[in-house]
């Protein structure tokens, strides 16, 4: 590899570090008065749901609603529940490609809303 590619190479990557990084927080509650357990990694679920989180600055102000998670669990009338947040391949690309267009504006992350509901009541024999 000739020196001038190896400058370009280092240059993007060192370009590229600050569209890996942010500071991004997301609220994860239970409904008002349910009770909710939190369910450990490793629990399997039958519901699963993601969706896209945006911000701006890096990460420092949310653009879309923060009660996503709690209005999930009252949804599916979950009991037992596990919020994931990650930067995932497409987060990063997008992030990478609206930060070099826009300066680090927006960037996104992905929240997975886990859980079970209650387990059906067992019928009384007769």
């Amino acid at each position: 590899m000739n020196l001038w590619l190896r400058k370009a190479v280092l240059l993007l990557v060192g370009a590229s570090l600050p569209v890996a990084s942010g500071c991004f927080s997301v609220t994860a509650q239970a409904p008002y008065l349910a009770n909710v357990k939190v369910l450990p990694e490793d629990v399997p679920v039958e519901v699963s749901q993601k969706y896209q989180k945006w911000y701006v600055l890096f990460g420092i102000i949310p653009l879309t609603r923060a009660d996503e998670p709690q209005k999930i669990i009252g949804a599916e009338k979950l009991v037992e529940a596990r919020v994931i947040i990650e930067d995932t391949l497409s987060d990063v690309l997008a992030g990478a490609a609206i930060t070099l267009v826009t300066i680090g504006i927006f960037s996104p992350t992905t929240v997975t809303v886990e859980g079970n509901r209650a387990p059906a009541p067992v019928a009384a024999a007769p």
